[in-house]
């Protein structure tokens, strides 16, 4: 243990305890919606036996942010026994880096990931990419530029950099410089990128959407327009609300000298942190399915919540967005039928090139 001296102001075994328990309860809830979204794309791939950009994304998103919800799960167990003043703490220098590898390995590619989801956002909406044109120029190096986590993952193990972290907890490199480097600039260019494209989108579909009253298949561009829109924003304020407090924490922890011993004082802050950190795969399950969902709802409205969610994760017949019976479908109006799968028409980048039109 630490032989710092007590300060009064230290964060007690009961409190640190709680933090656990926290963590471990959010972790798992975030786990089972990222397992869920990964179980509705796999399912979906191997009955139609394609995929789409938007479906992809999120997968890997899901898959890492899995990983992740692990990690935070068990980091604080795999803390060095021997001078954590942190209860229940079994590890050992050995297992600090370990985690402290799989820390810097998971945690920012899956940060990175919503960086990745707003700019094909971007290219779908405003540059109205062609999803051919998306797929062969820019996806594959979104994906394989996650490899920077794995490189600096394996540079801090190789030289011994991870050690235990006595506010945020855990083990992750502390020194300072190192932090902006491996997942500081990572996480502020996220911020400042889900800022600046959803800004822009919102702005665009705004614009987009006609005040007048309109009908027919302009009513169905209307409301794909309007479900894009809310996703996009869902997104970035989940995003928001599961990484700001843990910003704050690190910024606290190396600039402002907080940690194990004089922790109490922000307390409530911390029991924040450990409480949203790891909920990013239970907010982005609603989030996913929210279209199936709205779909199904309206298909059968005196239907229970568990029917719906049930059939927005296992029926592959999703229901189109229709316009009302009596309405006539103009001759080139597009539908949503014509992108195949209806729950991928709000981020199909070729149909999007039609509904999200401006003139």
């Amino acid at each position: 243990m630490n032989d710092q001296e007590p300060t009064g102001d230290e964060l007690s075994d009961e409190q640190v305890k709680v933090m656990i328990v926290l963590t471990i309860c959010s972790a798992s809830l975030s786990a089972i919606g990222s397992s869920a979204i990964v179980f509705k794309i796999l399912r979906d791939w191997i009955l139609n036996r394609c995929t789409t950009p938007y479906d992809r994304i999120v997968l890997g998103l899901s898959t890492f942010d899995i990983l992740a919800s692990i990690n935070h799960a068990i980091f604080r167990f795999l803390q060095p026994s021997e001078i954590s003043p942190y209860p229940w703490s079994f590890g050992s220098p050995a297992t600090c880096q370990i985690s402290g590898f799989m820390t810097q390995l998971v945690v920012p590619w899956a940060i990175w990931y919503n960086c990745i989801l707003s700019y094909y956002f971007h290219f779908t909406v405003l540059s109205q990419v062609g999803l051919n044109n998306f797929v062969r120029k820019y996806e594959p190096w979104m994906h394989l530029s996650g490899i920077y986590f794995l490189i600096t993952a394996i540079i801090g193990y190789s030289g011994g950099w991870y050690d235990e972290q006595l506010l945020s907890g855990g083990c992750w490199v502390t020194d300072t410089l190192i932090k902006w480097i491996f997942g500081g600039i990572t996480l502020m260019f996220t911020y400042f990128s889900m800022v600046v494209n959803y800004f822009v989108i919102y702005s665009v579909l705004r614009l987009s959407l006609r005040s007048e009253d309109v009908s027919g298949p302009e009513l169905v561009q209307e409301k794909l327009k309007r479900e894009a829109m809310t996703m996009m924003l869902l997104y970035t304020a989940f995003f928001f609300v599961t990484m700001s407090p843990h910003f704050l924490v690190q910024l606290l922890e190396s600039y402002f000298g907080y940690d194990y011993y004089n922790g109490g004082k922000i307390y409530p802050l911390i029991i924040l942190q450990v409480t949203t950190l790891p909920l990013q795969g239970f907010f982005n399950f609603f989030i996913y399915i929210k279209p199936m969902y709205t779909r199904f709802r309206a298909a059968h409205p005196k239907k229970t919540m568990y029917f719906v969610i049930h059939q927005a994760l296992f029926n592959p017949d999703v229901p189109t967005l229709t316009c009302s019976s009596n309405e006539q479908s103009a001759p080139n109006a597009t539908s949503e039928g014509d992108v195949g799968n209806p729950n991928h028409a709000s981020f199909n980048s070729n149909f999007l090139s039609n509904a999200f039109s401006l003139s």
